[in-house]
Protein backbone atom coordinates (compact mmCIF):
# COMPACT_ATOMS: atom_id res chain seq x y z
CA UNK A 1 0.00 0.00 0.00
CA UNK A 2 2.89 2.37 0.78
CA UNK A 3 3.81 1.76 -3.03
CA UNK A 4 0.94 3.65 -3.98
CA UNK A 5 1.76 6.80 -2.70
CA UNK A 6 2.55 8.83 -5.53
CA UNK A 7 4.39 12.39 -5.33
CA UNK A 8 3.54 15.47 -7.76
CA UNK A 9 4.15 19.03 -8.25
CA UNK A 10 0.62 19.35 -7.28
CA UNK A 11 0.48 17.34 -3.60
CA UNK A 12 1.18 14.05 -1.96
CA UNK A 13 -1.20 11.51 -2.92
CA UNK A 14 -2.28 8.40 -0.46
CA UNK A 15 -4.51 5.45 -1.18
CA UNK A 16 -7.21 6.23 0.87
CA UNK A 17 -7.34 2.86 2.93
CA UNK A 18 -4.23 4.03 3.91
CA UNK A 19 -5.56 7.96 4.68
CA UNK A 20 -8.23 6.32 7.15
CA UNK A 21 -5.42 4.18 9.05
CA UNK A 22 -3.43 7.59 9.55
CA UNK A 23 -6.30 8.83 11.08
CA UNK A 24 -6.89 5.97 13.14
CA UNK A 25 -4.09 5.45 14.10
CA UNK A 26 -3.87 9.35 14.85
CA UNK A 27 -6.99 9.75 16.77
CA UNK A 28 -5.60 7.04 18.90
CA UNK A 29 -1.87 8.88 19.60
CA UNK A 30 -4.40 11.82 20.75
CA UNK A 31 -6.72 9.90 23.26
CA UNK A 32 -3.04 8.42 24.67
CA UNK A 33 -1.96 11.96 25.66
CA UNK A 34 -5.27 13.22 27.03
CA UNK A 35 -5.05 10.19 29.31
CA UNK A 36 -0.87 11.28 30.34
CA UNK A 37 -2.17 14.55 30.23
CA UNK A 38 -4.73 13.57 32.88
CA UNK A 39 -2.42 11.29 35.01
CA UNK A 40 0.05 14.48 35.20
CA UNK A 41 -2.14 16.54 36.93
CA UNK A 42 -2.56 16.53 40.51
CA UNK A 43 -5.65 18.90 40.31
CA UNK A 44 -7.95 16.82 38.32
CA UNK A 45 -6.65 13.86 40.02
CA UNK A 46 -7.86 14.72 42.92
CA UNK A 47 -10.74 15.91 41.64
CA UNK A 48 -11.07 12.27 39.94
CA UNK A 49 -10.85 10.59 43.43
CA UNK A 50 -13.50 13.46 45.41
CA UNK A 51 -16.12 12.46 42.20
CA UNK A 52 -15.44 8.70 43.39
CA UNK A 53 -15.97 9.08 46.66
CA UNK A 54 -19.36 11.19 46.05
CA UNK A 55 -20.65 8.51 44.10
CA UNK A 56 -19.71 5.94 46.78
CA UNK A 57 -21.87 8.13 48.94
CA UNK A 58 -24.39 7.92 47.04
CA UNK A 59 -24.29 11.83 46.67
CA UNK A 60 -25.13 12.45 43.02
CA UNK A 61 -28.47 13.14 40.62
CA UNK A 62 -29.04 11.19 37.64
CA UNK A 63 -30.83 12.93 34.84
CA UNK A 64 -31.50 12.59 31.20
CA UNK A 65 -29.37 15.00 29.02
CA UNK A 66 -32.12 17.72 28.36
CA UNK A 67 -32.77 17.92 31.85
CA UNK A 68 -28.96 18.79 33.07
CA UNK A 69 -29.51 22.49 33.37
CA UNK A 70 -32.48 21.79 35.50
CA UNK A 71 -30.39 19.40 37.96
CA UNK A 72 -27.46 21.80 38.03
CA UNK A 73 -29.64 24.49 39.34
Amino acid sequence: MVNDIKVTDKGIFIPKELFKELLDVYSKVEQILAALETLADKETLEAIKKGKEEIAKGNYVECKIEDLEKALK
